[in-house]
């Protein structure tokens, strides 16, 4: 098929015909796993690993004529910066991750905004989220959570006693966010109480079988905050380091988790911003600093995100790496 910029950023009235095939279901599968959006070098690694991009693009741009798939267009390319070529799904796609789900919802009439509107609220009702369209703002954001849970993922699997058990990506927060209240202390010294909902950026459970089968504690449980560095320092402690360990500690993490057991992953743009983020959060927190671990993104790669010491312990100097981090239960 050829691919001009006609075909490339604006959808075919007519799609071309194609038949579906079972690769074409685990990438849509995948794109929802990750909370609806995948870079495209990301898909490459899971499933066109020894295939030429050019076979791949061939056929993302037939999932795209045909709705399984949507691509940047023209208008969306001018107007958001788009720091690489991404997906998401269209609405075909989302309607086969509905029916994988047993979930029977009507196809839409025509492809127009009010039918897609209802047809996000359907979805959104049987619990299915939805990304209609990416959240340019933070795109290098949200490609850059994606990029450690890659990493997450394929650490686990090399180490040969530790599986990654669970992941909760920070769609599911968005749809069902948990709302806390805690005290804090503001610049005059005065505590004050306050409401806040809680977003991480993603929530993981590492188990070791070794220490499963030792009957010794076994999970480690993790909650994700990218900092990309647009927020003033000040506010990194009272936004984030105080709700965090109130969360935590909250009813509402233990009733949706089982537990009030885990440990905040800052993950920083820059060495300098991390050391800034580690001292304002003990400042901000004490004692509890320690459920806190800072590293760069730049450290972070399979072969040394679980088992290498990249992380810096808030409230002390140590150095240490997530599989040493296993928590009693």
């Amino acid at each position: 098929m050829k691919t001009d910029n006609k075909i490339r950023f604006k959808r075919m009235q007519t799609p071309p015909p194609m038949r579906f095939q079972s690769r074409d279901g685990e990438m849509i599968q995948a794109i929802h796993k990750f909370d609806g959006i995948l870079a495209r070098r990301q898909i490459k690694s899971l499933f066109w690993k020894n295939i030429s991009v050019k076979t791949m693009e061939r056929r993302l741009t037939l999932l795209y004529h045909n709705c399984f798939l949507n691509l940047p267009s023209l208008d969306q390319r001018r107007r958001n910066p788009i720091s690489e070529p991404i997906v998401w799904l269209g609405w075909r796609g989302i309607l086969f991750i509905a029916h994988q789900l047993e979930i029977d919802v009507p196809l839409p009439n025509n492809p127009g905004e009010n039918q897609m509107r209802s047809l996000e609220k359907r979805l959104r009702e049987e619990g299915v989220g939805w990304q209609r369209e990416p959240r340019w703002s933070q795109l290098e954001h949200d490609i850059a959570a994606n990029d450690f849970r890659f990493a997450i993922k394929r650490a686990a699997i090399k180490w040969p006693s530790v599986t990654l058990e669970s992941w909760v990506p920070e769609g599911d927060f968005l749809r069902e966010m948990d709302t806390i209240e805690f005290e804090f202390k503001d610049q005059d010294g005065k505590i004050r109480k306050r409401r806040k909902g809680i977003r991480p950026d993603g929530y993981f459970v590492l188990l070791d079988h070794l220490r499963l089968i030792d009957n010794s504690p076994a999970r480690a449980r993790f909650l994700l905050e990218f900092d990309n560095g647009n927020h003033p320092l000040t506010r990194f402690g009272r936004d984030k380091a105080v709700p965090g360990v109130a969360y935590v500690r909250s009813n509402a993490y233990k009733q949706r988790f089982g537990f009030n057991s885990g440990r905040w992953l800052v993950v920083c743009n820059g060495e300098k911003r991390m050391h800034n983020l580690k001292t304002c959060t003990e400042k901000a927190v004490g004692v509890n600093a320690s459920i806190f671990l800072f590293t760069t993104m730049g450290q972070i790669e399979p072969e040394t995100v679980l088992n290498k010491p990249i992380w810096m312990r808030g409230g002390s100097n140590k150095v240490i790496s997530l599989v040493n981090t296993i928590e009693v239960e």
